[in-house]
């Protein structure tokens, strides 16, 4: 199987630079209101990363750190919208 690698374009670097933002953001905040926003938006975030890149089998690093990235800001948004919620 051969690799695909798709280049990298200013709209995948502003996604990734958007959803570090918002999970350093995230991580700050102590307002639940503000937490249960940035939870909902780590979805929206995680649907524009499958929107902006082309495909999953890309073996681009940029492609494989944003992913991560994601998963990593969706999880731990909702793990501190349930911390602050008091569930």
């Amino acid at each position: 199987m051969t690799q695909v690698r798709y280049p990298a374009t200013p709209l995948k670097i502003g996604v990734m630079l958007l959803t570090i933002v918002m999970l350093v953001a995230m991580l700050l905040v102590s307002n639940p209101v503000v937490a249960a926003f940035l939870c909902f938006s780590s979805l929206i975030t995680a649907m524009l990363h499958f929107n902006v890149f082309e495909t999953t089998a890309d073996a681009n690093p940029l492609h494989r750190i944003d992913l991560g990235i994601q998963v990593t800001y969706l999880v731990l948004s909702i793990i501190k919208a349930f911390v602050l919620g008091g569930g």
